[in-house]
């Protein structure tokens, strides 16, 4: 039998976790429009005056258009079998990580699935809401 692992964790350290995973697996697959995106917005805080909140917005698009231009040319070294910068197939690491991701999604409330599901080789991550961060009634 494998080892199995428990690890808690903090509702701030699952949505880390959650997006450290998407990035994986979405920086693996060659997808790089929304890594892009993150990158460019990381951090932003929008200005209060519009003319300054424009000059900053069309900046962040700046960023994000060079940061997509440098990642589809790494894509297309590093996926150069069919052309378009993306894997055809998900290997069975990927998969895994999808599966955390998802799992992981669902217990946060997020998932766009009615349950969890089995994607790969690996059995779904059992996730328990251990405190819901609800005082308890006195």
């Amino acid at each position: 039998m494998a080892k199995k692992y428990k690890i808690t964790l903090t509702e701030e350290q699952m949505r880390v976790t959650q997006n450290a995973l998407e990035e994986w697996f979405r920086l693996r697959l060659g997808q790089c429009t929304d890594f892009s995106d993150d990158m460019a917005f990381l951090d932003y805080k929008q200005p209060e005056d519009e003319t300054k909140r424009e000059v900053a917005f069309r900046d962040r698009i700046c960023r994000r258009d060079a940061i997509r231009e440098i990642m589809r040319a790494v894509f297309h070294i590093a996926f150069p079998s069919n052309g378009y910068g993306v894997i055809d197939e998900k290997t069975p690491e990927m998969l895994i990580v999808e599966g955390l991701w998802e799992s992981i999604k669902f217990a946060r409330g997020l998932s766009r699935w009615g349950k969890p599901f089995q994607i790969g080789s690996e059995p779904v991550p059992k996730i328990e809401v251990i405190d819901d961060g609800k005082d308890a009634e006195h």
